[in-house]
C-alpha cells in the first residue's frame, strides 16, 4: 500500500503549478509534461529564481484520467 504513494523520478505525466506566496488568486499552472523528477527539479530552480511564488510538481489533468486512490 505504501509504496503507491511513493513517487518516482521517472514517472511520467506531471506539471508545474505554481502560487504567489502573497496574492492567493494568483496562480497558474505550466503545460510542459515532463517526470516527477525533472519537475521536481524545475520546481527547484524556479524557487530559487522567484522568491515572491511557491512552485510544487503535480499530475497533469491527461495522466490523472483513470486514476483513483485504491
Amino acid at each position: 500500500m505504501t509504496d503507491t504513494l511513493i513517487k518516482k523520478d521517472d514517472e511520467q505525466g506531471y506539471i508545474v503549478a505554481w502560487k504567489h506566496k502573497q496574492n492567493h488568486n494568483d496562480l497558474g499552472k505550466f503545460d510542459k509534461e515532463m517526470s516527477y523528477g525533472d519537475a521536481t527539479k524545475e520546481c527547484e530552480k524556479l524557487i530559487a529564481e522567484n522568491e515572491e511564488k511557491t512552485f510544487w510538481p503535480e499530475k497533469s489533468l491527461e495522466s490523472k484520467e483513470g486514476f483513483r486512490f485504491p
